[in-house]
């Protein structure tokens, strides 16, 4: 059987005053894929490639990633602003029933509390590499995003100056690191796709702010419990991952933790194969 084609479409979320960009692809049970900062829904398209004959595959840009703008400044990249938005993605998309959740980084996040919020519309879980959890020792980079004083702004918009001259470079550069796997062409294909236009870079600092709030992680271990004792959830992880380190995959409390040796932050780049076994193994 032919994997079904992928297909980009633009959603109008009119809750938001926004429109984003959504893969989708194949029918069956719904698998829904949330990102992490500053990717985009690219970072999905091996593991859609891998599921589409069996499941219908949703990706969407969180707003103001990828193909997708920036929203109004009433959007705040809250958790609550953020879990809002996948409700209203699902709702654009007519999905009703249960889906299985896979999560990556800073997406794990929100599909943490959209998930401890929505029990019942959960099949299951698949965590890679994320940041949920209570002690994540922000990289360098992220503590200066996340620096709201003056000199902190300053620095911010100074790094963020550099990134638009060699976002590319840089990315793919980050991409070699992490995933070696790749060849040289889907190197620059993913670094183009990751690379930050104006909006994402604006994006990634109101999102970084939100997340590095002084106590936001506090409510993480109360979400985690009830997620696990209600949905089965699997957690695969990247032993390479240079920015959320190996120790974190045990963090989430299930009794599925699955270590890749080979693979590093971006799983569902380098791993799909795996990742998608893991989803398998829930339906």
């Amino acid at each position: 059987m032919d994997t079904p084609a992928i297909e980009a479409r633009n959603i109008c979320l009119s809750e938001f005053g926004i429109s984003t960009r959504v893969l989708e692809a194949g029918l069956g049970p719904v698998v829904l894929m949330l990102h992490g900062n500053p990717d985009n829904a690219d970072e999905w398209a091996l593991l859609i490639g891998k599921l589409a004959g069996r499941y219908r595959c949703i990706a969407p840009d969180f707003p103001g990633y990828g193909k997708s703008p920036e929203p109004p400044a009433a959007f705040t990249y809250s958790l609550k602003d953020q879990m809002r938005f996948v409700d209203a993605v699902l709702q654009a998309m007519r999905i009703a029933g249960p889906v299985i959740l896979v999560v990556h980084d800073t997406g794990g996040m929100v599909g943490t509390a959209w998930a401890a919020a929505n029990l019942g519309r959960l099949r299951g879980m698949v965590i890679t590499n994320t940041v949920a959890f209570d002690g994540f020792p922000w990289f360098p980079i992220a503590r200066q995003w996340g620096d709201t004083s003056l000199a902190g702004k300053i620095r911010s918009s100074l790094g963020m100056a550099a990134l638009r001259l060699r976002g590319g470079a840089l990315f793919k550069r980050i991409f070699g690191a992490q995933c070696p796997q790749l060849s040289e062409q889907e190197l620059d294909r993913f670094a183009a796709s990751f690379a930050m236009n104006r909006d994402a870079k604006r994006t990634t600092l109101r999102q970084f702010r939100q997340f590095m709030q002084p106590g936001f992680f506090a409510e993480f271990a109360a979400m985690r419990e009830r997620i696990l004792a209600r949905v089965p959830c699997r957690v695969v992880w990247g032993d390479k991952d240079k920015f959320i380190p190996v120790r974190f995959a045990h963090a989430f409390g299930s009794q599925q933790v699955r270590i890749l040796p080979d693979a590093g932050h971006w799983v569902a780049l380098t791993a799909p194969e795996a990742l998608a076994a893991e989803v398998e193994a829930l339906s």
